[in-house]
């Protein structure tokens, strides 16, 4: 189990990228000191995911169901001399312990699916993250595993800020 966020945060959190047959599984965990709840209702503003992810330009929910969503987001991810913007279409479904989410436009992804599972940890909560994706642009793998690689800690990082930074507003409050 990943230790709770506190000291450095790379060494809190696991990232691992593999490949096979041309699709990708990113699987990453880590541990924060707020309850699911609060990480919930972070990873559940999908609106506002632009405002503590900066590389997701667009975020929108387009229709809501008691559980189940839909979000249009666009993304620009570089990596040295490579530059993609990215469109996906989720479908999402909500539930107290996972978000499960798969794309539905197929415009930048063949395959683009993944999820969310929190577990209730006695000092807060562990997220696990996982992704299978199989780009529909081509890419040499060694960028595409280290683009996901990179991302996918990035988006971690930035991920547990916004929940601590949440978690220390309701302290406050």
């Amino acid at each position: 189990t990943p230790a709770a966020v506190g000291a450095d945060s790379s060494a809190t959190t696991r990232v691992d990228v593999t490949e096979s047959g041309g699709i990708y599984r990113v699987t990453a965990a880590f541990a924060v000191l707020e309850s699911p709840e609060a990480v919930m209702a972070v990873l559940t503003d999908y609106a506002r995911i632009p405002k503590f992810m900066p590389d997701v330009q667009v975020s929108k929910v387009l229709s809501r169901s008691d559980s189940a969503v839909l979000v249009e987001q666009e993304a620009v991810s570089k990596f040295m001399f490579f530059s993609k913007r990215i469109h996906l279409a989720h479908d999402i479904e909500e539930t107290p312990q996972v978000i499960r989410f798969r794309d539905r436009s197929n415009k930048s992804f063949h395959v683009y699916e993944g999820a969310w599972t929190l577990t209730p940890q006695d000092n807060g909560t562990e997220l696990t993250y996982e992704l299978v994706a199989k780009p529909a642009f081509a890419v040499p793998g060694f960028v595409i595993r280290k683009l996901l690689n990179r991302d996918a800690r990035e988006m971690l990082e930035r991920l547990q800020a916004e929940i601590a930074a949440r978690g220390q507003n309701n302290f406050a409050a």
